[in-house]
């Protein structure tokens, strides 16, 4: 079955919401309590995930979010489900432009405004603009880390806080043991090595881990490490039972894996194929697992 880009994140959205590290999640939204104003930045929104989860923290502030992705479509499914949910919490909603909600509650208000542009294209048109809070889900393994971290501090105002959920951290195991265990060796090696490179408008992520290298990245750019922990994606049936829609995901890597692995160039269609085809026949059995290490990193910028 193929899985479109666009049906993707709804198809892992309960994997990612299970896969959250709890503590790092905690450690984030004590450190939003109390506020009675907040600005956000929420980078690389899509259809509106971390939006999701910071309107479900339980915030008393009032809150002023901007959600930046370069996809103006999954913008405008976001802007539908956050109205739908904001009115269904007993909000006035009102969207007075194509990219804009205005909430109210009594005496609480919540606005959203929607900015389809990619990281630097945002940078560049807000050059000086500053945030009490960035989110970033399942983003920051796509871009150079360092350079990543150096723009998220400059987009913080002092004490401020970055939340970066789901990184992907250089680690993909798939179980029972295939039979031909050196060739799924090089295809998992060409898949990880692919991830490791991904580009964002021709700029080449680093060449190793690039989530544990986050950590480190953010030092460097001087911010003060709150909380970090394992996100790992647990892709294996219980009982010979898929969770949630976990099927669909499997089938979704797989596919992603393959072409990855084809992409490299170093592995054989016919081989691809027939790794691809017998893997595949191990989810429709309720057998495959796979497990992808990545890592949640809570910082703080200081006073």
């Amino acid at each position: 079955m193929s899985i479109s880009f666009r049906d993707y994140p709804d198809i892992k959205s309960a994997l990612d919401e299970r896969s959250l590290n709890p503590q790092v999640r905690t450690a984030f939204q004590h450190a939003l309590r109390g506020r009675e104003w907040l600005s956000c930045l929420d980078l690389g929104a899509g259809a509106g995930a971390s939006l999701w989860r910071l309107l479900n923290a339980d915030l008393k502030a009032d809150l002023a979010i901007t959600a930046v992705d370069p996809d103006r479509d999954l913008l405008e499914l976001a802007l539908r489900r956050l109205a739908v949910l904001l009115r269904a919490r007993d909000f006035e909603v009102a969207t007075p432009g194509p990219d804009h909600i205005q909430a109210r509650r009594g005496g609480r208000s919540i606005s959203i405004e929607f900015v389809a542009a990619g990281p630097e294209d945002f940078n560049r048109q807000e050059p000086t603009r500053q945030f009490d809070v960035v989110v970033a889900h399942h983003v920051t393994d796509l871009l150079p880390t360092q350079a990543m971290a150096d723009r998220i501090a400059s987009w913080l105002k002092p004490q401020g806080v970055f939340y970066a959920a789901l990184n992907y951290d250089t680690g993909t195991t798939v179980f029972p043991a295939y039979h031909d265990a050196d060739l799924e060796q090089r295809i998992l090696a060409a898949y990880d090595a692919a991830m490791e490179t991904r580009r964002m408008r021709d700029q080449p992520a680093e060449d190793a881990k690039p989530g544990g290298r986050l950590h480190g990245a953010l030092l460097e750019s001087h911010l003060d490490i709150l909380a970090q922990g394992a996100s790992d994606w647990n892709l294996t049936p219980l009982r010979r039972t898929y969770r949630d829609q976990d099927d669909l995901c499997l089938d979704a890597v797989l596919a992603h894996i393959r072409a990855e692995a084809d992409r490299s160039g170093g592995i054989g269609p016919h081989a691809l194929d027939s790794w691809h085809r017998d893997r595949r026949l191990e989810i429709d059995r309720r057998r495959l697992g796979l497990i992808v290490h990545q890592v949640d990193v809570l910082a703080q910028r200081g006073a």
